[in-house]
């Protein structure tokens, strides 16, 4: 784990941004804190402005991405057709409640170090983002998140009425967190 210098560097570039990338106004809470340990349970508290739909991308401290919410396996689990939107205003916890009943739960696995959670929301329903082979190991938030930013913006999804594909709005959310 690298101390205050790490998260001084990427501090300004992750602000300056973020201003350009979250009209939804979405903010990530990392529950219980920032920082976790190997084997520890967490949750992640969101919110926003606006109606959307709601992926979260980990970004782990060897720089790998993943979609941990909603997974392939929770979308097959549920009965909901509308298990990741969000309403303005409304704090949306994962895993929800029913799913946490069920037994899903987050457990904090290796490797340690700084990581990254972002909060993507989109305008339209998006549930599951196939996600791109990194051409190399993206470097801190801000690498991160202008990374997912030009990517997602050259994504088009199904308008619910014609079917055609269309461009959306998405808004992020970065927070670091370390692993112990």
């Amino acid at each position: 784990m690298h101390g205050g210098t790490t998260y001084g560097r990427w501090l300004w570039p992750v602000q300056a941004v973020r201003g350009q990338t979250n009209t939804a106004s979405v903010s990530l809470q990392i529950l219980p804190s920032q920082t976790v340990n190997v084997g520890g349970k967490v949750s992640f508290g969101v919110t926003a402005r606006k109606t959307g739909y709601l992926i979260l991308v980990d970004v782990d401290a060897e720089g790998r991405m993943s979609q941990i919410f909603p997974t392939p396996e929770l979308l097959a689990q549920s009965n909901e057709r509308d298990i990741n939107l969000v309403k303005p205003g409304v704090e949306f916890v994962v895993p929800a409640p029913a799913a946490r009943q069920r037994g899903f739960e987050y457990v904090v696995a290796p490797p340690t170090g700084s990581a990254v959670m972002i909060a993507i929301l989109s305008e339209r329903r998006v549930q599951l983002l196939d996600l791109p082979d990194l051409p190399r190991k993206l470097e801190g938030h801000a690498d991160a998140l202008s990374y997912l930013s030009a990517w997602t913006s050259e994504l088009r999804v199904p308008d619910n009425s014609s079917g055609k594909l269309v461009t959306n709005n998405w808004s992020f959310d970065v927070k670091s967190y370390s692993i112990k």
